[in-house]
């Protein structure tokens, strides 16, 4: 088994030494994410890159220190951070800065989720807690994504932080995403919204041991969807041209650590969870073209048929969304395919995330999602 074939995402010391001379550096890092080594490069010297470089430079910053606390103080309107460890428990917390003197108002929760084998702290170059930032949000940063971990934070939550009870989400990147799809659909409920990125799951997994933390075997069940379904929940798919997993289009067969992983990424599981998902959002099932029947860029890109399309260029780097359409012409459900990507986040991930599933909420009294 090569040292990639083993694991999910980057290794802790990867991304600890990627600011230093003898460490991959950006450019490297970007490589190993990616289907073509050559696609890394010419992203690390984009637009994108050069925000993907700045928000990996708080990874050399201690994740408990001043200089890190100052920097979230500092950022936009202003977040307090704090790191908390419990027993084997070990999360970070993002409050705004205005809760302090406006103790009547109540926030916005997000549950930032982080990738495989990355420390909690990669979750602070995903974008999202940025975003938080500006729109005042309050984030819980989970080392452990197990739903137990969850149910305890959302104790501590409801006694500490003076949360919008109707707004919580899940947001992650890769095995984040994973873990956002897993929860989210077992739990509708809780959660507005599920945001994943570097990831296409919703359908059944086995039990598994991932960096010392064990998960529960998982099964979809037609009842969950249908809960899902009925409630409502918004979500929002952000993946890569060129994914080192190789998710898209959805017909492709994985590539390398997702050929032999612990989620299924087989073309048939993808098809059965983009399909979960459809039906979650209150779809029909999606129709996926083969390659001679693909009419638009969108769907040579993903594989997958819309009910509408629309292309939005950022930092100079095209974004094609298509958008998942109940019967009523509504869309919860939106799906993100981005020219020249890797398997991570794009400097524009949290601000779409954040742009779909804050449109909507769920009302206290039904349990219903409405959108705002």
């Amino acid at each position: 088994m090569s040292d990639r074939d083993d694991h999910l995402g980057l290794r802790k010391e990867d991304v600890e030494n990627s600011k230093s001379e003898e460490g991959l550096g950006t450019a490297g890092l970007l490589r190993l994410m990616s289907d073509d080594p050559a696609v890394g490069d010419v992203l690390a010297l984009s637009k994108d890159g050069e925000v993907i470089d700045q928000r990996l430079s708080i990874m050399s910053m201690p994740e408990d220190s001043e200089e890190e606390i100052r920097y979230w103080e500092h950022y936009e309107k202003g977040l307090h951070k704090e790191v908390h460890e419990e027993g084997f428990e070990k999360w970070s917390s993002f409050v705004p800065l205005s809760a302090v003197s406006d103790k009547d108002r109540r926030y916005p929760l997000i549950f930032c989720l982080h990738g495989a084998h990355n420390p909690i702290q990669m979750t602070e170059s995903y974008g999202i807690i940025q975003v938080a930032a500006r729109e005042e949000c309050i984030v819980i940063a989970p080392e452990n994504e197990n739903w137990e971990s969850i149910r305890r934070l959302l104790e501590i939550a409801k006694n500490v932080f003076p949360v919008d009870w109707s707004r919580v989400y899940l947001m992650g990147y890769s095995f984040g995403g994973f873990s956002a799809s897993r929860l989210g659909l077992a739990h509708p409920e809780i959660f507005a919204g599920i945001g994943m990125g570097g990831m296409l799951f919703a359908n059944d997994v086995a039990a598994h041991d991932l960096d010392g933390q064990w998960y529960e075997a998982y099964h979809l069940t037609d009842d969950m969807v249908e809960k899902a379904r009925n409630l409502g929940i918004a979500i929002s798919l952000v993946m890569g041209e060129h994914e080192m997993l190789g998710l898209l289009p959805i017909r492709r067969e994985p590539g390398g650590e997702a050929k032999d992983g612990v989620i299924p990424l087989k073309p048939e599981d993808k098809m059965i969870s983009y399909n979960n998902l459809r039906r979650a959002a209150g779809c029909d099932a999606a129709a996926f073209p083969l390659p001679g029947e693909q009419k638009n860029d969108i769907e040579r890109m993903t594989g997958i048929r819309f009910e509408a399309e629309e292309e939005k260029v950022y930092n100079d780097r095209r974004y094609l969304f298509g958008y998942n359409q109940r019967p009523d012409g509504q869309c919860m459900f939106e799906t993100v395919a981005i020219e020249g990507m890797v398997h991570w986040p794009s400097s524009m991930f949290g601000e779409i995330l954040w742009e779909h599933l804050s449109k909507f909420s769920r009302d206290a009294r039904t349990g219903r999602l409405v959108q705002r």
